[in-house]
């Protein structure tokens, strides 16, 4: 009994003495190096004395802080890396699509209030045969969804063979707004191509609804 006691405290001794020398040795171990601070960059209180010069220190370079891109109060008003720098940094988004960015320009001064009053001002155009001077409405050409190629799913741009050109929805609307109702085109940022889009989207729509296999 007493032989086995003596082994075990021998045995917990000689582990001891391999933990504390492994430990010494080991250096990612916070106690290892036992006297390294000065020299275990990986340690926080590395360097003590010198604590100064390491950049991976939240203390380092205390006089200098202004200069230490790894400090957070580092560069207060350049540090890109710190959530104070720049104080306003939304004036400084090229995108203008920051919640916080101002002085955004309007595309124009009258708005609609959603979609579905664009499609309702497209429908009274689309049925309108004064908007041009040829007595000629959307209607005339278009009705049951006709020669508008609906079968072929196809989204704007695309080839239109009566242009004979690539062409997007805004430049087919002002083709036939100049050529069968020889009328004047929309501008592009006006109500009334919006109306007119707005509405041949809704129109294709209730085509695909309508012709769903």
């Amino acid at each position: 009994m007493i032989k086995t006691l003596i082994m075990t405290m021998g045995l917990m001794l000689s582990l001891g003495m391999a933990t504390t020398a492994s430990a010494e040795g080991n250096p990612c171990n916070p106690c290892g190096m036992k006297n390294p601070c000065s020299m275990n960059p990986c340690n926080p209180c590395s360097m003590k004395k010198h604590h100064k010069m390491n950049p991976c220190n939240p203390c380092g370079m205390k006089k200098s802080h202004k200069m230490n891109p790894c400090n957070p109060c580092g560069m207060k008003k350049h540090n890109p890396c710190n959530p104070c720098g720049m104080k306003n940094p939304c004036s400084m988004n090229p995108c203008g699509m920051n919640p916080c960015s101002s002085g955004n320009k309007d595309i124009r001064g009258s708005k609609f209030k959603n979609f579905q009053e664009a499609v309702d001002m497209g429908r009274k155009m689309w049925n309108d045969d004064t908007l041009g001077t040829s007595g000629v409405a959307c209607l005339s050409c278009h009705a049951d969804f006709e020669l508008l190629n609906l079968d072929k799913r196809q989204n704007f741009p695309h080839f239109v063979k009566m242009t004979g050109d690539v062409v997007t929805l805004d430049q087919m609307i002002n083709y036939c707004m100049m050529n069968p109702m020889q009328g004047k085109p929309f501008k592009w940022n006006s109500k009334e191509m919006t109306a007119m889009a707005a509405y041949y989207r809704a129109y294709r729509m209730k085509y695909l609804r309508s012709h769903k296999r």
